[in-house]
């Protein structure tokens, strides 16, 4: 004021530049459950023996000296505290639920931190409209949960052998030999031993948080092209024993690498037209460079080459 405030020359402010912001991953996937729907439980980490086994469950830690002799074993998985806090909701008439913990669990030799999720009933309630949980809708859930948390789609899902799960709906998720979680709808000889009725059996997950840290990685961004895109549509045929559709799309995105900018399966056929332990895979790409358009001529040159690629991996167009 004495100086005088037309006499100090404007200045640029200094602030530090950190580009590596970090995120507390489970605070991250807390408000992302919690912006879908779910409903977050804290469960004690013991579990009684009645669960242990129903669940076909291990137990290496037992407490000296339990309150209660029946809850006297460490949980060795997340599921059946929330398959207990289910019963409890459905004892007082809320049937639709979808719950979710982070917790640990105890092995041998370690406690591992751990994200089970578990849903039943309706997922969408508004007026009239309502939607059922399933399978696939489930499976979104989890895949949305590796995409958050970094984990890139290397992992692969395949079938798993969970005792008490459902034979036909239950799956592993795995990535370079390692199982990062599994999935599934609970088998419904243990759902009739826990007393829950057939229409709200839940589907249940866990996955194993420590080793979700382990696979994250930094989320990277690329412009649009500006080019246009090309689409074209292929219908293959390949033997149900020799191939799977997890190879066939493999090799269709080695081989575009980043031209590939959509690739989806909108059609399965399996019947006598095609032959006896034939599947028809009807597949949807959208092809876009991005450093110039792709002429007709580009686009069937290298469908062709794809082609017989495919062709020699046991892939065939249908006739």
């Amino acid at each position: 004021r004495i100086y005088g405030f037309d006499k100090i020359e404007p200045q640029r402010p200094e602030f530090p530049l950190n580009t590596e912001v970090k995120k507390d991953p489970e605070k991250m996937i807390r408000d992302f459950l919690s912006a879908r729907g779910f409903f977050e439980v804290i469960t004690f980490p013991w579990i009684e023996n009645e669960y242990f086994e129903i669940f076909s469950l291990e137990a290496f830690w037992e407490i000296l000296n339990p309150l209660n002799k029946e809850q006297s074993k460490l949980r060795t998985s997340l599921i059946p505290s929330l398959v207990k806090t289910l019963k409890f909701n459905h004892r007082n008439f809320n049937y639709d639920l979808a719950i979710f913990e982070i917790g640990k669990i105890y092995h041998a030799n370690e406690e591992v931190k751990f994200l089970g999720i578990l849903a039943t009933g309706n997922f969408i309630k508004h007026f009239s409209l309502e939607k059922k949980w399933d399978f696939i809708t489930f499976k979104g859930v989890i895949e949305s949960i590796l995409e958050k948390v970094g984990v890139n789609k290397d992992y692969k899902i395949l079938p798993a052998k969970k005792p008490f799960l459902h034979p036909y709906l239950r799956a592993k998720i795995e990535k370079d030999g390692k199982i990062l979680g599994y999935f599934g709808k609970i088998h419904p000889d243990i759902a009739k031993k826990l007393e829950i009725r057939e229409e709200y059996i839940p589907f249940v997950g866990e996955l194993n948080f420590s080793q979700l840290m382990q696979f994250k990685e930094k989320t990277l961004y690329k412009p649009f092209s500006k080019y246009p895109p090309v689409h074209r549509d292929l219908s293959l045929v390949y033997d149900e024993e020799k191939g799977n559709v997890e190879t066939l799309l493999k090799i269709i995105k080695d081989f575009l690498g980043e031209i590939l900018e959509e690739l989806y399966i909108f059609d399965v056929y399996k019947g006598e037209k095609i032959g006896k332990g034939k599947i028809s895979v009807a597949l949807h790409l959208g092809l876009r460079h991005p450093e110039k358009s792709l002429s007709a001529e580009e686009v069937n040159t290298l469908l062709e080459d794809l082609i017989n690629q495919l062709e020699e991996n046991g892939y065939f167009l249908r006739k």
